[in-house]
């Protein structure tokens, strides 16, 4: 029996899942390990603030695609995809929710 990976179709092509990645890296590291010269707690702040703007984003940027008619340059036509922003509620919320822990993170950063 095979099982597959469901991370294998992952493309980390885009800043926002780029930094996804490399925030919850962080945020798992300071939850587990003392770090010396900076507080976890401000640490995870910072990496969560992050990971939720980033998610906030990565959900503003969906997949659209459109179809082209044929015209003088593609005679047959195409097909177009984009990941063009499209501001929703839910990503709007991440967004907001990640800039307030973002902005409590670095206050604590600089107290």
């Amino acid at each position: 029996m095979t099982t597959s990976n469901p991370l294998n179709n992952l493309k980390i092509d885009y800043w926002y899942k780029a930094l996804v990645v490399v925030s919850a890296t962080i945020l798992i590291v300071s939850l587990t390990v003392k770090l010396e010269g900076i507080e976890n707690q401000i640490i995870q702040l910072l990496s969560l603030g992050t990971l939720l703007l980033c998610i906030g984003e990565w959900i503003n940027h969906p997949l659209q695609t459109a179809l082209m008619h044929p015209n003088i340059y593609a005679r047959g036509g195409g097909k177009i995809t984009s990941y063009k922003r499209k501001s929703c509620l839910l990503g709007s919320l991440f967004d907001i929710l990640g800039f307030i822990i973002l902005f409590i993170g670095v206050f604590r950063l600089f107290q």
